[in-house]
């Protein structure tokens, strides 16, 4: 190296200092902004959910502790199975049925255009019809048969759980959605319902033996990675805007609609 090009990279090394001093400046105050943070804390748990799937995924495959216990625990359901348990479960089950999910999401579609808030409206459809795609194209990937004993004849592919995989993503958008700007004490609130349900539903498909554990696992990881996938969308930059892609006569009418203050 020549004794100018050292000079020039000696300079260039000094400038690059106070270049990366004020970007981790504005890195660190940016850091403290809700909006940054939110978006990690989705990112985050996105990566974690995606790695309890793919953990399961590689259970299953190489049929592991994971899977053998699961059918085990599948055998011993049914061993000790009661009528009214039963009877309780299938009525929990139909919670994450698709056409229910369908419905509800239908509904809280509705429920927004109703107050004029088209983006959480399409948001919501969108979000619903994109996992029950991916769950359907998964479960003929890994075309895994239903249990043995199963209360209830299905011609579908048991892995991943699409009661599980549903409830989990279209429940969670729409529950953060719905509570999104809402006091901490409803938050709370509907994380817990929220909870419980996708407890009930997952084990529901256990009880009745329509699917394995790790099926319900590989499920409720893949249903709350998309969720936290697409809600990053929702909050990135400056948030989803289909508004935008309507007619002016659309946005007129659903201005109309909207409540008064």
């Amino acid at each position: 190296m020549t004794t100018d090009q050292t000079t020039r990279f000696a300079a260039g090394h000094q400038a690059g200092g106070p270049r990366r001093a004020r970007a981790l400046e504005g890195l660190a105050l940016r850091s403290r902004e809700p909006q940054f943070r939110l978006q990690l804390t989705l990112a985050l748990l996105f990566a974690f959910f995606v790695g309890a799937f793919a953990h399961v995924v590689e259970d299953y495959l190489d049929r592991e502790e994971l899977t053998r216990w699961a059918v085990e625990l599948s055998r011993w359901l049914h061993l000790h199975a009661n009528d009214t348990l039963t009877a309780f479960f299938k009525v929990v089950t139909w919670a994450g049925n698709v056409a229910v999910l369908a419905l509800v999401t239908a509904a809280i579609a509705a429920y927004f255009v109703r107050r004029a808030r088209l983006n959480e409206a399409i948001f919501v459809l969108l979000s619903a019809a994109g996992i029950e795609l991916l769950n359907a194209v998964l479960k003929l990937v890994f075309h895994r048969p239903r249990p043995e004993f199963a209360y209830v004849h299905l011609d579908t592919y048991s892995f991943p759980s699409g009661h599980a995989t549903g409830a989990t993503a279209i429940y969670g958008v729409a529950v953060y959605l719905l509570v999104r700007d809402r006091a901490n004490r409803a938050r709370v609130g509907a994380a817990a319902a929220f909870v419980a349900l996708i407890v009930l539903v997952s084990f529901s498909r256990l009880y009745l033996e329509a699917h394995y554990l790790s099926d319900v696992l590989a499920g409720c990881s893949l249903g709350a990675a998309w969720a936290c996938a697409t809600l990053f969308v929702y909050e990135s930059g400056s948030r989803f805007d289909a508004a935008r892609l309507a007619p002016r006569s659309v946005r007129s009418m659903l201005a109309r609609l909207a409540p008064g203050d």
